[in-house]
């Protein structure tokens, strides 16, 4: 039997974090991942000379400077800096992204149709005022013009629920959604430019190698401090007791395990004893399908457009040749089409061909600009927050807890974060066991 001090399960980006940082402090430990690569949704394929983000768009940005900083850090001088050139795609018209801060490019009468609903939901709204679910708190916060032209539609296409459903829970994560400051709406509808969510309007990404590049920064830097890393490794049992966690009744961690696979694949596979197989019907989450476009001319000047249009397949797309003219040959591009799929939904449906479809609806490309298209899935793409998922998780981390489990990261907590508050939150996690 393989003993270490520290197992952890799954290595994506939290993984990787937390064996890094526990072997800093030399701790033996053994990361376990299912596929045959590392890297979650940070991992890139090299394809006839363009690199393609397989998890979709994902760029490094942070409210919090410590955490920017030791991002940055990771990559060294394999880094460029990018100003924000991104878009919402209201009926054909780019308007700049936030949608508040971008309204001084819209006709007068918009203008006045959004600024003016806004302010009536900010004037209506009583301080002790809570929304009960998704779809108010995008009313009465943002007005009704902004909710049915872009709101409101653009997230029944990421959440695949109807937004009452929805639990206000993720948007409350510092930094996940830019929150509207009155000035600001107000500046940009009387028609002057204004400058909204300004923690991501510098955006950051690897010179060289993708997205991957920084995922493999931290994976060498782990391999180096001896960190052994197990692939194709398929979780089948996992046993707690006061000597230790077994796994797959081959591998023994003496002290903790660290758990960053999806929550409800690892109360499945626990023999558990404690019944909490009740709260795993409220962990729902979607697929994400990301399909990468190469294209034989340069992309316009964006970086990524959000697109309402229930009409489209996709939600989002974003042109990765911006992010660092090393994702492509010479005189070329690459956008990436993301669309999320209900976890029980088949996706073997044909859904480039209807993307490609729409996606050359939206630009001006033909069929003969298109290089190659591939489709990529990625089975964990969202968590949904769903109105008893907070019930649930507190329920099932403190039951892990007790059994000396830590789960952590996007999926072992079920929140809808950032790279950057993943890597705030393994911090904190490693830190407070290291205490222990």
């Amino acid at each position: 039997m393989i003993e270490v001090d520290v197992v952890i399960l799954g290595c994506g980006w939290a993984g990787v974090l937390a064996a890094y940082r526990l072997a800093k402090h030399n701790v033996t430990v053994l990361c376990l991942e299912k596929e045959q690569k590392p890297g979650g949704l940070l991992r890139t394929e090299h394809y006839r000379g363009f690199v393609i983000d397989t998890g979709g768009s994902h760029v490094i940005f942070s409210k919090d400077e410590q955490v920017l900083s030791a991002l940055l850090g990771l990559l060294g001088v394999n880094v460029v800096r990018n100003v924000r050139s991104s878009f919402v795609d209201l009926k054909g018209k780019l308007v700049p992204y936030p949608i508040e801060t971008g309204l001084y490019v819209l006709p007068p009468e918009d203008r006045f149709e959004a600024v003016k609903s806004f302010l009536e939901a900010m004037f209506s709204r009583s301080r002790d005022f809570k929304p009960k679910n998704l779809l108010e708190w995008i009313y009465h916060t943002y007005g009704s013009w902004i909710a049915k032209n872009y709101l409101e539609p653009y997230n029944k296409k990421i959440w695949k629920r109807p937004l009452e459903q929805i639990s206000l829970e993720w948007v409350s994560i510092p930094g996940r959604l830019p929150l509207p400051d009155w000035r600001e709406v107000i500046k940009a509808a009387v028609g002057l430019p204004s400058i909204g969510y300004k923690e991501q309007a510098i955006f950051y990404y690897p010179a060289k190698g993708g997205i991957e590049a920084l995922f493999n920064s931290v994976y060498e830097k782990a391999l180096g401090l001896g960190v052994r890393i197990l692939t194709n490794f398929q979780l089948q049992s996992l046993k707690a007791s006061d000597n230790g966690i077994i796994v797959n009744n081959t591998i023994k961690a003496r002290k903790y395990l660290i758990n960053t696979i999806p929550l409800s694949d690892l109360v499945k596979a626990i023999d558990k004893g404690d019944d909490v197989t009740t709260y795993l019907k409220h962990f729902d989450y979607n697929k994400v399908v990301v399909i990468a476009v190469g294209i034989n001319r340069p992309a316009p000047p964006y970086h990524w457009i959000y697109v309402p249009d229930e009409r489209i397949v996709f939600h989002r797309y974003a042109w990765i040749s911006n992010y660092s003219s090393n994702n492509v040959p010479t005189n070329h591009s690459l956008a990436l089409l993301e669309i999320t799929v209900r976890k029980n939904e088949d996706v073997t449906r044909p859904l480039a061909a209807s993307a490609l479809r729409d996606f050359l609806k939206l630009t001006d490309l033909k069929e003969d600009n298109i290089v190659f298209v591939k489709s990529y899935v990625n089975e964990y793409g969202y968590p949904i927050h769903n109105l008893k998922i907070r019930e649930a998780r507190r329920a099932i981390l403190e039951w892990l807890k007790e059994r000396n489990i830590i789960s952590i990261g996007r999926w072992g907590s079920w929140f809808y974060w950032n790279m950057d508050q993943i890597y705030r939150n393994v911090q904190e996690a490693v830190d407070d066991l290291m205490k222990r």
